[in-house]
């Protein structure tokens, strides 16, 4: 398993907003979520700003472009419906550049963070609420799916510690000209020493990336689909055979969350998903709606499903 981290941006068409407030934002940080758990991609740092976001990202499964897929696409989704509107929501694809964290990684989380504070939005960037300044300096919580100890590392072996000293490292940054890491990319694509680019260079060449390091948590082997079956079967009192039949348990909660786990938890893609549950591409697509529906209905139904994910991963 190889991973990689990325700087990664994107931007409103024609530089419009992509968050008009804050549900918007709120929207997008829930679509985050659920790219960090289907996808296993680490975020270290994050910023949304009011016509661009930057992730500080590292994808242990070396899929950045399905999971940027899955969250710009769907959030595209979701701003559309909500504004009413139609039509494309970012200028073309994401820009990602593949980041030396040895060299780069604690100066990245420093410039992503500043962002609100370079255009005027706030004095002290842990005062931006979208972003994850305040997560690094104590001075809010962060999302659960942020992880944060990669760079505060560098700061000190004990949290309190750590934060004081990054809130001062990132107010250095305040008014001085702290130059933007963007003259050092190389060929648009590498940021790092320049024996790192020349490694990353042939691994280029060879289709192979990143410097094998390890996060269990991230690296667990994904469960197969007949531990799902078997949870979901005893949760809903639904034979496995029925679960898996084309009409079984019409209406029934069961056959649409287990289909929901393969894709969330399992990491199926939606033909496969069809393929074993014997329903083409688009009946998996409605039924993985319909879950993502009652899990956000709330009630007895979404704790079933919480606690289904969480046994099945653990």
């Amino acid at each position: 398993m190889r991973e990689r981290f990325y700087h990664v941006t994107a931007r409103g068409n024609e530089r419009r907003p992509i968050f008009r407030d804050a549900r918007d934002r709120e929207r997008f940080l829930e679509r985050v979520a659920a790219v960090v758990r289907r996808h296993r991609v680490v975020v270290h740092a994050y910023v949304l700003m009011r016509n661009h976001y930057h992730l500080l990202a590292e994808t242990p499964e070396a899929n950045l472009s399905a999971a940027l897929g899955q969250l710009n696409g769907v959030y595209t989704q979701d701003f559309n419906r909500r504004h009413r509107r139609s039509g494309h929501l970012f200028q073309g694809r994401y820009k990602s550049v593949l980041v030396d964290k040895d060299s780069y990684l604690v100066e990245l989380s420093r410039y992503i963070h500043l962002n609100p504070v370079r255009v005027g939005e706030v004095a002290e960037a842990g005062q931006f609420p979208w972003s994850s300044a305040g997560a690094y300096t104590g001075q809010r919580a962060g999302p659960a799916w942020l992880t944060v100890e990669e760079v505060l590392r560098h700061f000190g072996r004990r949290r309190g510690a750590a934060q004081r000293a990054y809130q001062a490292f990132v107010g250095e940054g305040v008014g001085a000209r702290v130059a933007a890491p963007w003259g050092q990319v190389v060929g648009q694509v590498l940021l790092g020493s320049a024996a790192w680019v020349a490694r990353m260079r042939r691994r280029l060449r060879q289709r192979h990336l990143g410097p094998e390091i390890t996060h269990a948590a991230q690296l667990r082997p994904r469960p197969p689909l007949s531990v799902v079956l078997t949870q979901v079967s005893r949760a809903g009192k639904m034979p496995r055979e029925v679960l898996l039949r084309p009409r079984g348990g019409r209406g029934a909660w069961p056959r649409p969350v287990a289909m929901y786990l393969a894709w969330e938890v399992c990491g199926m893609t939606q033909r496969e998903i069809g393929d074993a549950f014997g329903v083409s591409y688009f009946a998996v697509s409605k039924a993985l709606r319909r879950a993502e529906q009652l899990g956000r209905a709330g009630g007895p139904l979404a704790r079933t499903v919480s606690r289904l994910i969480t046994d099945i991963q653990d």
